[in-house]
């Protein structure tokens, strides 16, 4: 996931309603390496790690914290995504080191230097058949364990630079690009979408996909859902908190969420609700989420930690 700041002037805050669960907010002071969270994922035994800016990961286990740093050797400016795969490795998206593995002990970086193509991983992402994909400046990289594949423009990928992805509920992988356009690739054939008209033509900072079939993109200016039919945009007019979004997931129950500069937005098909630092979110500069098969839900953010919303 690309994490991209909006510079927009907001003139007319979005409405607030009351979140229905627990917010609790996690800070350096409880452990996290530093307030400033890029990324977040959950792995298979219900740990918590959070990609914390520059050179460090820490680790939740519901009951304590662990930071491991990047070893110093790996040039390491910015983490921009983090994924488990299903042997529990955790595969870092970075600038400058490319992807980096850490499998608890050991860290390996895959870039430039070994056959990965570039030292940026921008998004990285983990589908039900154990492969890790990563978008980078040079195409889409699938691993399966043994073998490394790229998928570049001149196989059908719409572009080189590939900021976001996620796999539907078919097992398709979504790419989207740094240009706005967007491929699906169904493990033989590609099928590009691409629209000439604003908002589509902006950065695409992530992907999410519901049960229903749809898919959502977070872009610096809206949000898409792809139906499989067309597409449909929303803004802050529909009920957006803020003109662009930085982050997209889908809950237990099929509620979406985005993670926007000026709070979170949750929509359930009909109604859209916006939750900033009056229902307790940490910050109202949200910079990544993830969802636990519970229903609980982590919000990172870009100067104060982490809010974790918890229905129980």
């Amino acid at each position: 996931m690309l994490i991209c700041i909006v510079i927009m002037t907001v003139m007319v805050q979005c409405s607030k309603s009351p979140a229905e669960g627990r917010w609790t907010t996690f800070s350096a002071e409880d452990g996290l390496a530093n307030n400033w969270i890029t990324a977040i994922t959950v792995d298979s035994r219900g740990n918590k790690w959070f990609g914390c800016m520059i050179r460090s990961i820490s680790c939740y286990n519901n009951r304590s914290w662990t930071t491991y740093s990047v070893p110093e050797e790996f040039v390491c400016g910015y983490i921009f995504d983090i994924a488990v795969d299903k042997d529990n490795n955790k595969w870092i998206g970075t600038l400058g080191s490319g992807a980096i593995r850490f499998d608890g002990v050991n860290w390996t970086s895959y870039n430039e230097s070994n056959g990965f193509p570039g030292n940026d991983a921008l998004a990285v992402a983990t589908d039900s058949d154990g492969n890790v994909w990563f978008g980078t400046r040079g195409g889409v990289v699938r691993y399966d364990g043994e073998q490394w594949v790229t998928f570049t423009d001149g196989d059908g990928l719409v572009s080189d630079t590939i900021t976001a992805m996620a796999e539907d509920r078919n097992g398709n992988m979504w790419f989207g690009s740094v240009s706005g356009d967007i491929s699906r690739f169904d493990g033989t054939s590609w099928e590009n979408f691409h629209r000439p008209a604003d908002p589509m033509k902006h950065i695409i900072n992530d992907i999410a996909a519901d049960q229903d079939g749809n898919i959502w993109v977070a872009t610096v200016f809206g949000v898409l859902r792809y139906s499989g039919t067309g597409w449909r945009v929303f803004s802050k007019h529909d009920g957006l908190c803020s003109y662009g979004a930085i982050a997209a997931e889908v809950d237990k129950n099929g509620r979406r969420w985005f993670a926007t500069d000026d709070g979170v937005s949750s929509f359930d098909g009909i109604n859209w609700t916006c939750y900033t630092g009056d229902n307790g979110l940490a910050s109202n500069g949200v910079t990544s989420i993830a969802v636990e098969p519970d229903g609980t839900l982590w919000f990172g953010t870009g100067e104060a930690g982490v809010s974790r919303l918890s229905f129980e």
